[in-house]
């Protein structure tokens, strides 16, 4: 019970580790900070779509200077008129519901980038981690082997095996040291690169964890769905918006002539009120072309249902290989381990060439080295899917 208790707890700290991770790294994306002055400058097109309602004044101005040849002088009209135009019928209040979609599309814009940039992380992780520990493998070998070729090198004092064996004993362990190297160099760089997400945050470790997302649980929360269905209903909205656009739009107006014409009848002073009534079919044609638009996104939910299974079965059956093949490679692994101390043994003894050596040797590194990879295989497929299940990477 105890033993159970305490695997729990490191598995809850480890994908806390990783979580606190993945947020610090939205902090250095500043993609809530984005979403926020988004919100902002939609806020303010709404404040202007409001306030254009009633408040669509003009103010014309025109100073007219004239000469006839009947009068002695020239003489001015000055001309003011000021008018607002009122949407009577809330003609663009699709822009306001226009606006809202825009809103949430744009936020679920940031859940999808949130879950690409999870994926990356967790896959990044397993990786630095996977070749971290293959590293150790490896280097455990190297040291090994390099006190097999100092006894090796004492036998061929002895003349108790060939100096060609030797020498290709000694070839093979400078193939892996170069390999060491490499692997060091790789490692360092994505730990650098892990950095740059979260600078000043120790890289989480990608303990062992069980899948227990479900299916329904996954395709529950799919983004690129809700992108599309949100899209659409933007499409339905602009439609609704074309459809109205027969509606009257009624100005009023107050004008003031200052009539410098001494053969007038002065100054004057007008009030006008005016219906307009656009007649166009092209807006109802667009109106339509706009819904047939509409259709064919939501047509498209059936193609991202299918993408979000196609999606959670990848990942599912992944875990599960690399789990069966786990399985049967830890049952096999101490069947080469008995080999591989055999081999050497009669290697060292002379009863065997270099190449069987050689052979069981790659062997079984080689057996390890696939047993860590599928590991943190099994590791990052269960977290990606147990957490995107969960919801907890989209908050």
């Amino acid at each position: 019970m105890k033993k159970i208790f305490l695997l729990f707890f490191f598995f809850v700290m480890a994908q806390a580790d990783i979580i606190h991770f993945y947020h610090k790294s939205l902090r250095t994306l500043q993609y809530n900070k984005n979403y926020s002055l988004y919100t902002q400058a939609n806020s303010l097109k709404e404040k202007s779509v409001t306030s254009s309602r009633y408040a669509n004044f003009s103010l014309d101005a025109v100073y007219t200077n004239t000469h006839t040849d009947t009068l002695p002088n020239a003489f001015s009209t000055t001309d003011v008129a000021l008018s607002d135009t009122f949407d009577l019928f809330a003609k663009q209040s699709y822009k306001i519901e226009a606006l809202a979609y825009d809103l949430k599309a744009k936020k679920t814009m940031i859940k999808i980038k949130k879950e690409q940039l999870f994926i990356s992380l967790v896959n990044m992780i397993a990786y630095y981690q996977e070749s971290q520990e293959k590293l150790r493998l490896e280097e455990s070998f190297f040291t090994i082997e390099q006190k097999s070729y100092t006894s090796l090198q004492k036998l061929l004092a002895n003349g108790s095996i060939k100096a060609i064996d030797v020498l290709r004993f000694k070839n093979t362990l400078t193939t892996l040291q170069t390999k060491i190297i490499s692997e060091k160099n790789n490692i360092k760089k994505m730990r650098e690169q892990l950095k740059l997400y979260a600078p000043h945050e120790h890289i989480p470790h990608l303990g062992k964890v069980m899948l227990h997302a479900s299916q329904k649980a996954f395709l529950k929360l799919n983004p690129y769905k809700t992108l599309n269905h949100i899209e659409a209903q933007k499409l339905r909205t602009q439609a609704q918006g074309f459809e109205k656009s027969y509606l009257p739009e009624v100005s009023v107006g107050m004008a003031y002539q200052q009539l410098g014409d001494p053969t007038g009848y002065g100054d004057n002073y007008a009030f006008s009120a005016t219906v307009h009534m656009p007649i166009n079919m092209g807006d109802f044609k667009q109106s339509e072309a706009l819904k047939v638009q509409a259709l064919s996104k939501q047509i498209n939910t059936i193609e991202y249902d299918i993408q979000r299974k196609k999606e959670f079965m990848t990942h599912r059956y992944a875990y599960l290989n690399a789990s069966k093949q786990l399985n049967a490679l830890h049952s096999a692994l101490k069947d080469y381990e008995r080999s591989q101390t055999s081999t050497k043994k009669a290697f060292m003894q002379g009863y065997v060439d270099f190449n069987t050596y050689l052979q069981v040797m790659t062997k079984t590194l080689h057996l390890k080295e696939h047993i860590i990879t599928l590991s943190y295989q099994k590791r990052k497929e269960a977290t990606i899917l147990n957490d995107i299940s969960s919801g907890i990477i989209y908050e």
